[in-house]
């Protein structure tokens, strides 16, 4: 019995609304971080890894924002995609711990160990974010997103490097869009940073 248009309507209008209901009701905004291609040309170099949050309004979403994402709660799924096709969820994280767990990821990417203690390690990298704001004007996401690292050795200043970047989006979907513009410029942003640069001054 092929099924009538009365009853296929219906259920996929539930379908929908459920699917809808769905995305709605996640509290987070996740994350897809993709890695570059691997590298050993920093094999051996030990790192500390420190985020501090240096930003002037530390509220990630705009007045218009929120209006569109109603129940975010400040945190953030992470998903790590590597070029093999590979993906790995590694959790929810506040912002600075995402970021710490992604720019992680990116040190591990080049064969660097991450120490969890400076004072075993060769030196010290400290992410400074400057800004970090999603907002939604003439109906697109607008992301901006900027951070200064610096690599210190004995207490002393030896690298800095700034990376500054925006990027925008249609918005059509609403959360998936902004969790794409999201998940996009974060990526680009981080391998961005000219991480060989940096640690080979550490030498």
């Amino acid at each position: 019995m092929v099924p009538s248009k009365q009853l296929v309507l219906p259920a996929l209008a539930i379908i929908m609304a459920a699917l809808v209901s769905a995305c709605a009701s996640k509290p987070f905004l996740q994350v897809q971080y993709r890695l570059p291609s691997a590298s050993q040309a920093l094999t051996g170099d030990r790192i500390a890894l420190a985020i501090s949050d240096r930003r002037n309004d530390d509220a990630f979403l705009s007045s218009n924002a929120k209006a569109s994402i109603k129940n975010f709660n400040g945190t953030y799924s992470l998903v790590v995609l590597r070029d093999d096709g590979s993906k790995h969820f590694t959790g929810v994280y506040d912002l600075d711990s995402l970021l710490k767990e992604i720019f992680k990821h990116r040190l591990e990417n080049e064969d660097v160990d991450v120490i969890a203690t400076a004072d075993r390690a060769d030196a010290s990298l400290e992410i400074q974010l400057k800004e970090f704001r999603l907002d939604n004007v003439d109906r697109k996401w607008v992301l901006r997103m900027s951070y200064r690292a610096e690599l210190s050795k004995n207490g002393g200043l030896i690298a800095k490097e700034s990376v500054n970047g925006s990027a925008e989006r249609l918005k059509v979907m609403g959360k998936s869009d902004a969790e794409k513009i999201l998940g996009d410029l974060v990526t680009d942003m981080v391998n961005r940073l000219d991480v060989a640069r940096l640690l080979h001054k550490a030498r």
